[in-house]
C-alpha cells in the first residue's frame, strides 16, 4: 500500500517545538546594586532635589517596594547577604567591612554557594561588572560562580585597580569614570550572542564617597542643588537608562528581570540633599535609614506595572525568589551555608498575597545584633551599641516602635506594650541562637587561621537579652 508522507506534520511539529522553546525560555536577570544610595536620593521615592528620570520610568514599568531591607547597613556584609541568601552572621561576618573592622586576609567563604553558582549550574552564563569587596586570592568572583568578571576588588575609596577575569587591566582607574566603564561592560554582556540566558550582577561603586563626577556631569546639578553628589547620582541614573535601552534594542527587554537596589543607606557626611528623609539614621546604623533602601523590579508581563508594594522583603530573599522565578534549582553542597531567605515571588506578582516574610533581624555595622522586626513592630534590644554615633534618638534599654505609624522611630512604646517586648525578645533569642549555632567560618587566604565565631550570649545578642 502506498502511503503518502504527511507533508505538513514535520513543519507543524517543528513550529510547535520552536514556539514551545520560545515560550519556556528562561528569563535573563540583571541585578543592579548602588553603593550607599538612600531612598531620598531617587525622585520616585520622594526626592525633590535629585531627579532620576530613568529609574522613575523603571518604577512606572514595574514595582517599587517600600519595606525592602538591605542585608546589612554596611557594604561587605550587605553583599554577602545578597549573594548567599543568608544573614551575614550565618556565614561568619562579625563586624565591619573589608579593609575596616573585617579580619585581615579574609572574605566571604568559598563554601558559600552563591546565587551566581546556582544560576551557572542551571545553564546560565554569569557575569559581573562592578565592585566586589568580598575578598581576594581564593575568594574572588571568579571563584564563586561568575564566568565573566570586570571589577575592582575593593571599595573605590580603598583601591581602584581594575581586573578582568582575575588579570590586572589597569592600576588606579579614574574614579570619575568607574560608572561609565562598568556600564559599558554591562552593555557588552547584553549584546553577546549566546543561546544561554544571562545572569548579570552589577554592584556599582557609585555614589560611594568620594563623590567625583564624570566630566560630562560635573556641575550639572547647578549652584542651588547639592553639588557633586547629585552629579554622581544623575550619571548613575543615565547609565541605568542606557542599559535599559540596550535591552530594548536587542529584543531582550520582555524576557529580562531588571532589579535595582542599594547596599545600605547614605554615608554620614556625604555631600548631598536631605530632602526630609523618610527615616532616621544612616549607613552603619540599624535604624531604618541605615538599612531600608530602594528596590525596583521590572519583569514585563509577569509583574504589574506602576505598582507600589508594601510587603516586607529582605536582600536575603532575592536568591530563593529569583531561583524560583527562573526555574533554577538550589542544590547546596553539604558544607555550604543555610539559606535564611524566603521566596517572595507571590508577594511581588500578586500584591494582595499575605507576606511570605514576617520577621527580620537587624545588626549594627560593627557586628552587634540590635533589633528585630515582626510585622510592623520593631524592637531594639541592644540599642545602646549605637551611642557612639551621637544620634539623639538613641539610648540604652529596650525601644519599641510601630513602623507603620512611626517610621522615624521617634516614639518608644516599650512601656505601653510590655507583652510585645517580651514576645519579640523571645523570638529574637530563638533566631539568634539558631544563626550563631550554625555558622560557616569566614574565608581566608591559604594558611591563615581565624579565631572561632563567638559563643557567649553577650557576644551574640548583647546585654539586653537575658
Amino acid at each position: 500500500m502506498n502511503i503518502r508522507p504527511p507533508k505538513l506534520l514535520l513543519p507543524s511539529v517543528f513550529i510547535l517545538c520552536a514556539l514551545g522553546t520560545a515560550f519556556s525560555a528562561k528569563p535573563n536577570v540583571i541585578l543592579m546594586m548602588a553603593d550607599d544610595l538612600a531612598n531620598e536620593d531617587l525622585s520616585c521615592y520622594g526626592s525633590t532635589r535629585i531627579k532620576t528620570p530613568c529609574l522613575d520610568q523603571l518604577a512606572k514599568e514595574g514595582i517599587k517596594l517600600t519595606n525592602y531591607y538591605a542585608g546589612n547597613p554596611v557594604c561587605s556584609p550587605s553583599r554577602m547577604a545578597l549573594l548567599s541568601g543568608s544573614y551575614p552572621a550565618r556565614i561568619g561576618w562579625r563586624r565591619g567591612v573589608l579593609g575596616y573592622g573585617f579580619p585581615g586576609k579574609s572574605g566571604m567563604s568559598p563554601r558559600v554557594h552563591t546565587i551566581a553558582e546556582a544560576f551557572r549550574d542551571a545553564g546560565y552564563r554569569t557575569a559581573m561588572s562592578g565592585k566586589w569587596h568580598l575578598g581576594n586570592v581564593n575568594m574572588r568572583p571568579e571563584d564563586q560562580g561568575f564566568d565573566s568578571v570586570y571589577c575592582i576588588y575593593m571599595s573605590n575609596n580603598q583601591n581602584r585597580d581594575m581586573y578582568r577575569n582575575g588579570k590586572l587591566v589597569q592600576k588606579k582607574w579614574d574614579n570619575r569614570l568607574l560608572t561609565e566603564t562598568f556600564s559599558q561592560e554591562v552593555i557588552r554582556v547584553i549584546k553577546e550572542k549566546s543561546n544561554k540566558p544571562f545572569f548579570l550582577y552589577v554592584p556599582w561603586s557609585a555614589p560611594h564617597f568620594p563623590a567625583d563626577p564624570h566630566p560630562d556631569w560635573h556641575g550639572n546639578s547647578g549652584e542651588n542643588k547639592s553639588g557633586k553628589y547629585t552629579d554622581v547620582v544623575n550619571e548613575l541614573d543615565t547609565r541605568v537608562g542606557q542599559i535599559l535601552s540596550t535591552l530594548k534594542d536587542t529584543g531582550k527587554e520582555k524576557n529580562t528581570i531588571v532589579i535595582f537596589t542599594s547596599d545600605n543607606g547614605r554615608q554620614p557626611g556625604q555631600q548631598g540633599p536631605n530632602d526630609n528623609p523618610s527615616f532616621t539614621g544612616h549607613k552603619w546604623q540599624s535604624l531604618e535609614g541605615g538599612t531600608r533602601v530602594p528596590l525596583i523590579i521590572r519583569y514585563p508581563s509577569k509583574i504589574q506595572a506602576n505598582k507600589t508594594n508594601n510587603s516586607l522583603v529582605s536582600a536575603i530573599d532575592l536568591y530563593p525568589t529569583l531561583a524560583s522565578v527562573c526555574d533554577v534549582k538550589i542544590e547546596l553542597p553539604k558544607d555550604a551555608q543555610r539559606i535564611d531567605g524566603v521566596d517572595v515571588w507571590k508577594n511581588l506578582s500578586e500584591p494582595d498575597t499575605k507576606s511570605a516574610r514576617t520577621e527580620l533581624i537587624y545588626w549594627h555595622g560593627m557586628g552587634q545584633a540590635t533589633a528585630i522586626r515582626k510585622g510592623n513592630w520593631k524592637l531594639f534590644f541592644n540599642y545602646g551599641v549605637n551611642k557612639h554615633d551621637s544620634d539623639p534618638v538613641l539610648s540604652d534599654g529596650y525601644s519599641l516602635h510601630n513602623l507603620k505609624d512611626d517610621p522615624l522611630e521617634a516614639n518608644n512604646l516599650a512601656k505601653n506594650h510590655p507583652e510585645k517586648v517580651e514576645d519579640l525578645l523571645k523570638r529574637a533569642k530563638i533566631l539568634l541562637t539558631d544563626i550563631y549555632a550554625d555558622q560557616l567560618p569566614l574565608g581566608t587566604y591559604p594558611g591563615v587561621i581565624l579565631s572561632a565565631p563567638p559563643f557567649k550570649a553577650s557576644d551574640v545578642w548583647g546585654k539586653w537579652i537575658k
